[in-house]
């Protein structure tokens, strides 16, 4: 081979390059991001309208059922999904995977600007963003103390969050539970009765006293002095001196009518920390930025921020997922280099020589660290994906220089030069080492064209082992005959009797492979001539392990034990921040309870609980993290009034095990349908935490304006609802400005007149020439309900489903959903079920890696076919693929893994490895009957000569793997199902692999035999 021939002729030029290699690998390695997902990049808009004050069904109405119209007419959606809550419509619009992000972001703005005329006047301003999937925190901290609620928030602001803000590559800080300042004018509603006074006026009088204006310049040509009116109010108690009207030539101020309170923002959420009331901050850092380095800088900073700490205050880092992504990393950089010392163990085994060991060896390094070059082109990061497709490829990038060198080595042990058995030893086995390297990356290059928010993780997996193997094959073409030329000798009778007890080891092991040859040879002597018993036993195999894989879990990724138990509770509809408070402090009180609970950090809203609960590393614990999570549902049942759902560890996959999507046109079919639907998932075994996302409406007082009276009293409805709004939701009139902050002044009504019905009366709206008409003579009160939060997907209204499962797989569980939906619930003509979310995705992720899997098959067989110049011997090659199948089911089975996603990507990657070992035989079969033997002859010198070397490679990918098999690390739940899924088909695939291709082979070739007699006779015919 010419570039074989070069190296050896030309050994520094070879070395050189590889030093160039080594160097630009290793600057880029530095040079990669660390995460613990490949970023994917799906292209999804989030729109938010916000109408303050609109219940849902009115938003549902005037908002988002315009918006759904106008953005399901862009080109490329997919879609179209939206929550609608009181004062809130946020519409999720998801394209195709092949639009731009920023592109469908744009066609979003340019579709909305032209309905913007036709949505309600006092909607605030669209706000259109691009959904990033990766924005999740990466450190929650709580700030905990002895201070008041204002001033630890106020603490957190200016020590904290403000100085975190200013950390390159943080995207934003979040803080929960706060209370901010804010200025209170409560208004007495029987004062402003007595002196004819409307909330209008209240709020024009505030807005007019308390002005900073600019109001132009002064300029004489030479300098200029700008004009300033200043009328801020410096003082909280100002306020009250602010006039407001005059009756009668009285002047009636502020504190006539209301009292004015230095208070606190009416909080929308509260955080604890093991107990005690905290301030909660989430950091997400900027897309594309390294996590691991912004998680370390603002760790430095925290520390700084904690030095200068006074009167108690405390900074606590409750969850840090850069430490989860680092030990994942560093758990599969350690497999990588147990894995590699493995295989280099492994390969000694065979060769018995130090020299031809390191020079296989020597592949490793330069094509690991090479292939860091290569994925920083390709902008892939150092993350869990990536790592594992170099852990599974470390048996790989030996396997060429194995076959290499160890066919060197038979030339040198024929009595050639080295140089001779270098240049000939390559050059005879170079075309099945292509041939094989080629089909690996046949493999690969398909799964980096998987499609759907999935296709980033395969496209970073295919792409790094497709890129380590070639670049083990230009090292195994290039240094390794070079070294080989220069380093080894033939085996002497010297060595082969050298004392010591390694080397009486080393020559027991190989006396015993050779007498293991024999035995090989004879059998496959044997089949050859049952050639039809063998493929029958062969099948038989085949379609035992298929039996078997009924009995093998499936799921769409595995959950990762990170030492952390979440706790979910929607509360009932209607709670208020305060109830909602009190069931957190109930559960926390029994999740304490638990021996294993290290530290609770809790976030409370008026609809929802969320729970964090730390619980000792999976190495510190007995018990798995989900029998801890057991425990607590269990523990938690007792709490009345909450819908609670236990999530152990994280995953890839946001929501529960099982999310089921309905949506109709007839609500109210679709209702009663899906309460029976939720009644018999319940019935299910396995199934708990079961819900649905529908929340029963809360009680709602409507003032229904009586359009006759208000227009004969010339009162406007407008007026109706800023006045209520004004006096029972708050309405922010002006600013009061200090010289650190500015902080809102709300008027509204004092506490004890905003509690109930009772709370309407004696209320009054300005009427014609200002005079104030009583509410009662323009309204009337009617009791409903309203819908708390609205569902659509793709126009239409949705009521999704979910349940978590114990004890049974998501694959189980809708084999009997289906059936029970099939025969005891009916689905009425008016309702369908849609697959969407997880469904939807793990539905185009089984297509697409179908598609991938045949695709790969495909490309195998072109590959050899173009090799070998033939259409028929690439099928005895294909022909042991299923056998690889036959050890991935057993090796799932005896572990106890589940077959899942990850899993998959072992069996569409054991059809690269298998085919390697039927390549090596058939390629040299056909040399020997190039050169004149006999099939059978030619055969059994095929299996004799190429068993040392298929052998080798197969114990050397298997033991590379090995510990990522057994690894009980940090992410070790997802990478071991593929490890387990490699070794057992490998296994298989291997032995059923030596004795069934040559046999196969051999029928082949028969068939052609007897085309080749037809055709003859037909000649002769003609003549």
């Amino acid at each position: 081979m010419f570039i074989s021939n070069l190296s050896i002729k030309r050994p520094v030029f070879s070395i050189v390059v590889v030093i160039a290699m080594l160097a630009v690998g290793a600057v880029s390695y530095f040079g990669l991001p660390i995460e613990q997902y490949p970023n994917t990049d799906i292209p999804v808009a989030a729109i938010s309208i916000t109408e303050p004050g609109a219940s849902a069904e009115s938003i549902e109405t005037e908002v988002t059922k315009k918006v759904e119209d106008t953005v399901d007419q862009i080109s490329g959606v997919k879609h179209v999904t939206s929550t609608v809550m009181e004062g809130v419509s946020q519409t999720i619009v998801q394209f195709n995977n092949d639009k731009s992000t920023d592109v469908a972001a744009q066609d979003v703005k340019d579709k909305l600007s032209s309905i913007r005329g036709t949505l309600p006047r006092d909607i605030n301003e669209p706000v259109i963003q691009k959904f990033d999937f990766s924005s999740q925190p990466i450190l929650s901290l709580v700030v905990t103390g002895p201070l008041s609620s204002r001033d630890m928030t106020q603490f957190a602001k200016d020590e904290v969050t403000n100085r975190l803000n200013t950390i390159k590559g943080v995207g934003s800080v979040t803080t929960y539970g706060g209370q901010d300042r804010e200025i209170h004018i409560k208004l007495d509603k029987e004062k402003m009765a007595a002196l004819n006074l409307t909330t209008t006026e209240i709020l024009t009088s505030l807005q007019s006293d308390n002005i900073n204006a600019s109001n132009g310049n002064l300029s004489n040509g030479d300098k200029e002095l700008s004009i300033q009116t200043d009328s801020k109010i410096k003082e909280v108690n100002d306020f009250l001196n602010v006039l407001v009207a005059k009756r009668n030539g009285t002047e009636i101020r502020i504190k006539d009518i209301a009292q004015v309170e230095d208070g606190l923002k009416d909080r929308d959420s509260i955080s604890y920390y093991n107990g005690s009331e905290a301030i909660g901050i989430d950091i997400v850092k900027q897309s594309g930025q390294n996590t691991t380095q912004v998680a370390a800088d603002v760790k430095k900073e925290i520390a700084k921020i904690q030095a200068s700490l006074k009167n108690g205050v405390q900074i606590h880092i409750v969850n840090d997922n850069s430490l989860t992504i680092q030990d994942s990393v560093n758990e599969v950089q350690k497999t990588i280099l147990e894995g590699c010392l493995l295989a280099v163990i492994i390969v000694f085994l065979f060769l018995r020589n130090w020299g031809s060991t390191l020079i296989s060896a020597v592949s490793l390094p330069t094509s690991i660290i090479t292939t860091f070059a290569a994925m920083k082109i390709m902008n892939i990061s150092l993350n869990t994906i990536s790592l594992l497709g170099l852990s599974l490829a470390v048996g790989l990038l030996v396997d060429d220089a194995i076959v290499v060198i160890e066919n060197i080595t038979r030339h040198l042990n024929m009595g050639k030069s080295p140089i001779q058995a270098a240049k000939e030893g390559t050059a005879e086995i170079g075309l099945a080492v292509m041939a094989t390297t080629f089909t690996i990356v046949a493999v690969f290059l398909p799964i980096s064209l998987v499609n759907g928010m999935i296709g980033p993780y395969f496209k970073q997996f295919g792409l790094t082992i497709a890129s380590s193997v070639l670049v083990s094959l230009f090292v195994s073409f290039t240094l390794v005959p070079m070294l080989s030329s220069k380093y080894l000798k033939k085996e002497s009778v010297e060595t082969k009797t050298q004392k010591g007890k390694l080397h009486r080891f080393l020559l027991w092991f190989n006396h015993l492979f050779d007498k293991l040859g024999h035995v090989y040879s004879r059998i496959l002597t044997v089949a050859l001539r049952h050639r039809v018993k063998t493929l029958v036993i062969a099948f038989v195999l085949f379609f035992a392990s298929l039996g078997l894989a009924t009995t093998i879990k499936t799921t769409f990724v595995e959950t990762v034990d990170n030492a952390k138990v979440t706790i979910e509770a929607k509360t009932d509809s209607g709670s208020t921040l305060e109830s909602a408070a009190k069931t957190a402090k109930q559960m926390e009180t029994i999740l304490k309870t638990s021996s294993e609970v290290k530290s609770l950090y809790t976030t409370v809203t008026a609809d929802k609980i969320t729970i964090i609960a730390s619980v000792p590393e999976k190495k510190d614990r007995a018990e798995s993290l989900s029998a801890i999570g057991n425990q607590m549902r269990t523990a938690l049942k007792q709490i009345p009034g909450a819908s609670i759902a236990i999530t152990s560890g994280s995953s890839q996959m946001s929501g529960k095990d099982i999310q089921l999507h309905f949506k109709g046109n007839d609500f109210n079919q679709l209702l009663a349908f899906t309460q029976q639907a939720e009644k018999m998932m319940k019935q299910i075994p396995g199934t708990v935490d079961v819900d649905m996302n529908y929340v029963a409406g809360k009680p709602e007082a409507k003032l229904e304006v009586d359009r006759d009276r208000a227009a004969d009293l010339g009162v406007s409805p407008s007026n109706v609802a800023n006045t209520l709004s004004t006096l029972f939701n708050g309405s922010v009139a002006t600013h009061f400005e200090t010289s650190q902050d500015r902080y809102d002044v709300k008027v509204l009504l004092q506490n004890d007149q905003r509690q109930d019905f009772d709370s309407l009366k004696g209320i009054y709206v300005p009427g014609t020439n200002g005079k104030a008409i009583p509410l009662d003579q323009v309204t009337r009160q009617v009791f409903t309900t309203s819908p708390t939060t609205i569902y659509h997907y793709d126009k239409a209204r949705e009521i999704q489903l979910t349940a978590n499962l114990v004890g049974t797989t998501s694959s189980q569980f809708n084999k009997i959903f289906n059936q029970k939906l099939a025969s005891d619930l009916k689905m009425p003509a008016g309702v369908t079920q849609v697959a969407a979310g997880s469904q939807e995705m793990m539905a185009e992720s089984i297509t697409s890696l179908g598609t991938a899997f045949l695709m790969g098959i495909l490309f195998i067989f072109l590959i050899l076919a173009a090799q070998f110049e033939s259409f028929i011997d690439p099928l005895a090659i294909l022909f042991s693929l299923p056998f690889a199948i036959i050890g991935a089911i057993l090796g799932l089975f005896l572990t106890g893994k589940d077959f899942s996603m990850i899993a998959f990507i072992g069996v569409i990657m054991l059809m690269g490895l298998v085919t390697k070992n039927a390549i090596l035989l058939i390629d040299f079969t056909k040399q020997r009957r190039a050169e004149g033997a006999e099939r059978s002859t030619a055969l059994l010198q095929a299996a004799t000569t190429r068993l040392r070397p298929i052998i080798m490679t197969t114990l050397a990918m298997i033991f590379g793997m090995i510990p990522t098999a057994i690894s009980t690390g940090t992410g070790s739940e997802s990478n071991s199902p593929m490890a387990v899924t490699i070794i057992g088909g490998l296994i298989t695939s291997t032995f059923l692999t030596l004795i069934a291709v040559p046999v196969v082979y051999s029928l082949l070739d028969d068939l052609r035999g007897l085309e080749l007699l037809h055709m003859q006779a037909k000649q002769k015919d003609i003549k």
